[in-house]
Formats: structure tokens, C-alpha cells, sequence
């Protein structure tokens, strides 16, 4: 007896050392619950009934054999009053000292406990102990879950972290038989997550070897990887097992090539003979105009783009030579600034964004024909689409390969536009109509209604500088919401 007790001493003493100095930082995120010590011959106990409410655990007393069963997700643990041994799954563990059964409650000799779960690779760990408080972790996994996806120039494994990890710990490599070695220190792996992990056709099998310095997960890949990349994120680990990297560089310099927005071409409505809408001696040619600069200046000055203008001063220019104007500059998109008119309602104002689609509603069809009325002024050497009939169809074939591109563009401009226009004017919504100055523009595009000049005040608001400044902000930010979702994807791939 003397001897077993020295023998706990040692272990006790050599735990508070470990914990209490220790600078493992594993734990410094961990969830911490608290335990009381009661004491009984000079020994260290927890109340087994308190362990398990803490850690939401599931038991069973057997009053016959004194003995009660403790459930943990897949695992067991057995003690019997009077024991020093437990059952932990189907392996015995001896803790020095009883279990005693005092009131219908069990208590257990806390640090032999806790090293016999920690031998038997169960996640619960002592923190630190006073003379009167355990304090202990519910689980020291610090990865536990696991998502593999297929990319498109490879395989990305992404491991979900608890606790941030450095590069300088992870390591990487490849045997023979095409297994993926991830070994990474301090890490303590939940297997069981791991295991359950979504595979794809790319990964066959995987496997997890936890020591108490690191651990190891394994991946037998079908396809042989020619590089692989580390990227460290707040609360994930990501390698990308890159295949056939030389051919997949093409296709994304393909892609890059189509969706990196560096040119943008901005069409100033109407113009020379076209004054467009006129209303309180204001002038839609010279509103579109201005507007069309300001932004220009906007993405050249800031975002280093290259800025096409269908038209720079006031000339006329017909409207199937804008949309050839926007193609052999090969723009990414396409804007056409236009200002709005509603004799019949002087009272209607706001802004709204089109795109090319037959109009559906009185109100868009009586703009298209305001807009559309310019091919009158134009000499009769272009034969333009009848859109009242099935021949839209093919006008706007080129449009649906960017249909869905040009109905982001469109909604980013009305979002814009609201937050800088605020209470000023009107959000009147994305709509669709046949506007000729779309037709054969192989690129997203839109036709932006800035205002109504029948409106007086809108007028008002439309003959001021800072106003028209308001309107190519909202427009440029759009083109920034427009860049940033369609150019990350790309900036993520590595040639």
C-alpha cells in the first residue's frame, strides 16, 4: 500500500510540473470545463456523475453488480465499486486506487483516470489543478473534419482547424505507390471525422496515425500529382494536388484571357443631331456624355483599365457601329449611358438597367422606342432587326452567351446606385427590352437609365456635376462588384 502510494505521488507531482509549466498550444483555444476535487486518504477524486454531465455523456448503473457504463460517441468505459481497474472499450486500465461508491455516486482517482484515457487515444486531457479544481478540455482535436473537392486544375483537400498552425510544421510528400503523406506537430486528429471525410474518384483511401508529438494522414490518390501547393487559412489547411499542370495552365490563361476585365467600352447615348430626350434645357447627349467621362476617369485613374468610348465629343454616331466599336476593341463590358423621358408622367422618376431581351411591359416598349428612334437620323445602309417578330431570337444570340454575366452587371449597377443615390430618386429594378445599341455586342452588356428629364427636380438633380459624379461612382463600384466575382476565381488558380 505504502508503495502504491508513493508511486501516485510521483505520477502526481510529475503532472503538475507537465501542466502547469507547460507551453503546448494546443490548448490555448480549447473549451475548458472545471471539476472538484474531494479527497479521501490523502488521494485526489472527481465525481464520475459530474464528469458526465459536463461532457454531455450517456450512463447506466447496474445495481446488482455495483457497477456502472459510461457511453462516449462509439467508445465504453465500465467501473465497479471498490475496483481499481476500469474498462475502457475492450482494454483494462488500473487506477492505482478504488472506485468508490459513496451515496449512489462514483468517485475516481482523478490523474490515474485521465492518464488511462489518454493511453487509450480518447481526446480528454488535464489542463491544469489546484488543490481544490480539475481543469480539464472535452477534446484536444485541433483538426476535425476533412473536405475534398475536385477543381479544376486539380484535387483540393481542405483540413478544418481549431488552432492556427505555422507552415514550418507541415510537411508533404508522395511514395511510390502514390500515397500523399501529410504529417503535421501538434496536431491531434478527430479520426473518426477524418474517416467519415467526403471522398472523391480522385482519392481512394485514407488513413490517420496520431502520435502525441504530430500525426500523419495519408490519401492513396488515383491520379499521379506533378506539384502540390500549401495554403494556410485562419481555420483550414489547404493542399491542391495539381494534374497535369502544362495543360491545364492553357485553359486557365483561356479563361483568364475571357474574364480578366482590363478594357471597358462606354457609350454616351445619342449625340450631334441626336439630342436624345430634352427637358427643362437640358439635353440627354450632354448628360450621357458627361457622365461617360467621369467614369472613364474613374477606372483608368484607379483600377489602371483601358477606357473605350464609342464617342468622345458631340458627334452622331450610328447604333450598329457602337456595338462594332465595343468588338473590335474585344471589351470585357459594354455600358451605354442613357437618360430617361416620360412626357405623359412628369411626376416619374429614378433609374433602371436593361438588358437585351424583348420588352414586356408598356413602359420598357415605350423606351426601346425612344431609344431605337434614332436609326431615323442614320443613312439607310444598315439593316437592323425587326424585334417584333421571331428575329430577336437571333439578335440576341450573342447576348445569351452572357446573359447571366450581364444580369449580374445589371443588378451590381442598382445596388450601387441606391446606396449612393440614396433618397434622392428612385430604384425602378432590372428590366429587359430590344435596344438595337445591344445588338452583336459579344460581351456583357447593359443600358443604363440614369434619371427622367421630365421629371423637374430629377432634371435639376441631372444638371449638377456632383450629381452626374454619383451616378459614375455608383457605376464604377458596380464594375469593381463585377471584377471582383468574376476575377477571384481565377487570381486563386496558380499557372
Amino acid at each position: 500500500m505504502l508503495y502504491s502510494r508513493t508511486i501516485y505521488y510521483v505520477v502526481y507531482i510529475l503532472f503538475s510540473f507537465c501542466y502547469l509549466f507547460s507551453n503546448d498550444t494546443v490548448y490555448e483555444d480549447a473549451e475548458i470545463f472545471k471539476l472538484s476535487f474531494f479527497t479521501y486518504n490523502n488521494i485526489k477524486y472527481i465525481d464520475l456523475i459530474e464528469f458526465i454531465d459536463k461532457h454531455e455523456m450517456h450512463s447506466n448503473y447496474y445495481e446488482a453488480k455495483d457497477k456502472i457504463e459510461i457511453s462516449y460517441k462509439k467508445h465504453k468505459f465500465y467501473f465497479s465499486a471498490e475496483n481499481s481497474y476500469c474498462k475502457i472499450n475492450e482494454d483494462i486500465y488500473h487506477l492505482t486506487y478504488p472506485v468508490i461508491n459513496k451515496n449512489e455516486r462514483f468517485y475516481i482517482p482523478a490523474i490515474p483516470f485521465y492518464q488511462s484515457l489518454e493511453d487509450a487515444e480518447l481526446p480528454f486531457r488535464i489542463i491544469k489543478y489546484d488543490t481544490k479544481t480539475l481543469y480539464v478540455t472535452p477534446s484536444i482535436y485541433n483538426i476535425n473534419a476533412i473536405k475534398i473537392e475536385q477543381k479544376q486544375n486539380g484535387t483540393l483537400i481542405q483540413l478544418q482547424t481549431l488552432t492556427p498552425f505555422k507552415n514550418k510544421n507541415i510537411s508533404s510528400s508522395i511514395s511510390s505507390s502514390n500515397w500523399l503523406n501529410i504529417t503535421i506537430l501538434n496536431c491531434y486528429l478527430d479520426s473518426l471525422a477524418i474517416h467519415n471525410g467526403y471522398l472523391t474518384p480522385a482519392i481512394k483511401k485514407v488513413q490517420t496515425l496520431q502520435s502525441k508529438e504530430s500525426a500523419q494522414i495519408s490519401f492513396l490518390l488515383k491520379e499521379k500529382v506533378e506539384d502540390i501547393d500549401i495554403e494556410i487559412q485562419p481555420n483550414s489547411i489547404n493542399f491542391l494536388l495539381r494534374h497535369e499542370v502544362n495543360n491545364n495552365a492553357i485553359k486557365i490563361k483561356k479563361l483568364r484571357k475571357k474574364w480578366f476585365i482590363d478594357t471597358v467600352v462606354i457609350d454616351a447615348g445619342h449625340g450631334g443631331k441626336d439630342p436624345g430626350a430634352v427637358g427643362y434645357k437640358l439635353k440627354e447627349k450632354d448628360i450621357t456624355l458627361d457622365i461617360a467621362k467621369k467614369l472613364g476617369s474613374m477606372l483608368t485613374r484607379n483600377l489602371g483599365l483601358s477606357v473605350v468610348y464609342t464617342r468622345e465629343e458631340d458627334v452622331f454616331i450610328p447604333l450598329w457601329k457602337r456595338t462594332k466599336i465595343a468588338n473590335q476593341a474585344e471589351g470585357k463590358l459594354f455600358i451605354s449611358i442613357h437618360v430617361n423621358s416620360a412626357n405623359k408622367s412628369p411626376k416619374t422618376k429614378g433609374y433602371e438597367t436593361y438588358l437585351l431581351r424583348p420588352g414586356k411591359t408598356s413602359q420598357a416598349i415605350e423606351v426601346v422606342e425612344r431609344e431605337n428612334s434614332v436609326i431615323e437620323l442614320e443613312q439607310k445602309t444598315h439593316q437592323y432587326t425587326d424585334f417584333s417578330n421571331e428575329n430577336h431570337i437571333i439578335a440576341s444570340m450573342a447576348q445569351n452567351s452572357f446573359m447571366k454575366e450581364s444580369e449580374d452587371l445589371a443588378a451590381f449597377i442598382q445596388k450601387q446606385m441606391k446606396l449612393n443615390l440614396k433618397n434622392t430618386t428612385k430604384n425602378r429594378g432590372v428590366k429587359q427590352a430590344g435596344f438595337h445599341v445591344l445588338v452583336g455586342a459579344t460581351m456583357p452588356n447593359v443600358l443604363v437609365e440614369v434619371g427622367f428629364l421630365s421629371n423637374k427636380s430629377e432634371a435639376q438633380n441631372l444638371s449638377k456635376s456632383y450629381y452626374k459624379r454619383q451616378i459614375a461612382e455608383s457605376i464604377y463600384n458596380a464594375i469593381v462588384d463585377f471584377k471582383v466575382k468574376y476575377e477571384k476565381p481565377l487570381l486563386n488558380h496558380n499557372e
